[in-house]
């Protein structure tokens, strides 16, 4: 006769089984958390080859100087030298003369500004110019000399007046002349021959730029005396920002201003045009 129970033994077994799996289930170890991503933000920047400047340099503002040449029209010579002297220079041509058409022309053509150099009368008994400008002119008068002054100079932006220690004093004057620019939307340059010029007045109430000369150049033809006085155009320029300077197509005038004009930039001037420098 069979044991009792020896037919329930495999079930026992399986069942043992079974618990051992859900317990080794229950206590196995959690797997390893897989690594995150690192954040964009926490990516460390590479490194600049050269460092990154704090902030910029700012250019030091220069100042200005204008030079006016007078008096081109007589010669040739001069006239021929324009297209190689390399430096900004306003060429002021007077009227009515053998060169003076070539003189503007080469002046434009070389990106120089050019005005007209208006022959006014003097207080001293010098030579006058054709279609000079006199007090005793009235206004009809004035205005056809200025016209035919005018057209014998092409490329004109403005004027300023030859002599005229007399003329430019006279108001009466001096407003024709400025009523004559504004019509053309030009400006008027006070030569200063004279410290009672009516040009200043008179550019004002027209309603025209206007500015006036600072320092002569060349009174003397001496290499060292225009070198001096174009040390006090750089002077008066640096002090005040600004400086009008006028000296005359003389070869020593233009040998010192070509020689020298390079420098003025690392002494702190710029050379522009006078319209730059005119004001109301």
């Amino acid at each position: 006769m069979a044991r009792r129970g020896q037919g329930s033994d495999p079930l026992i077994w399986v069942a043992l089984l079974l618990l051992g799996g859900l317990a080794w289930f229950a206590l196995r170890p959690a797997p390893p958390a897989p690594a995150k991503p690192a954040s964009p933000a926490a990516t460390p920047a590479p490194t600049p080859s050269t460092p990154v400047p704090t902030a910029q340099a700012t250019e030091v503002p220069k100042a200005r100087l204008a030079l006016v040449i007078d008096d081109w029209g007589y010669q040739k010579v001069p006239v021929d030298r324009i297209p190689s002297l390399g430096f900004t220079m306003t060429v002021s041509v007077l009227p009515n003369l053998p060169f003076s058409k070539a003189a503007a022309e080469a002046g434009h053509a070389a990106g120089d500004e050019v005005i007209l150099h208006c022959p006014m009368q003097s207080v001293k008994p010098v030579g006058r110019e054709r279609n000079t400008l006199l007090v005793t002119m009235d206004a009809a008068q004035a205005r056809a000399a200025l016209e035919t002054d005018w057209a014998s100079v092409p490329f004109a932006d403005g004027m300023n007046n030859h002599e005229g220690s007399k003329a430019s004093a006279d108001r009466k004057l001096m407003d024709v002349a400025a009523a004559f620019l504004k019509e053309r939307g030009c400006f008027f340059l006070d030569s200063v021959t004279t410290a009672h010029s009516a040009i200043p007045a008179a550019a004002k109430a027209a309603g025209i730029p206007w500015a006036r000369r600072r320092v002569f150049l060349d009174n003397s033809e001496a290499p060292a005396a225009i070198e001096r006085q174009l040390d006090d155009a750089v002077r008066v320029a640096l002090k005040d920002g600004q400086c009008i300077a006028i000296g005359h197509p003389h070869k020593t005038t233009l040998d010192v201003l070509r020689r020298l004009a390079p420098a003025l930039a690392a002494k702190g001037v710029v050379l522009v045009k006078v319209s730059e420098l005119t004001h109301p």
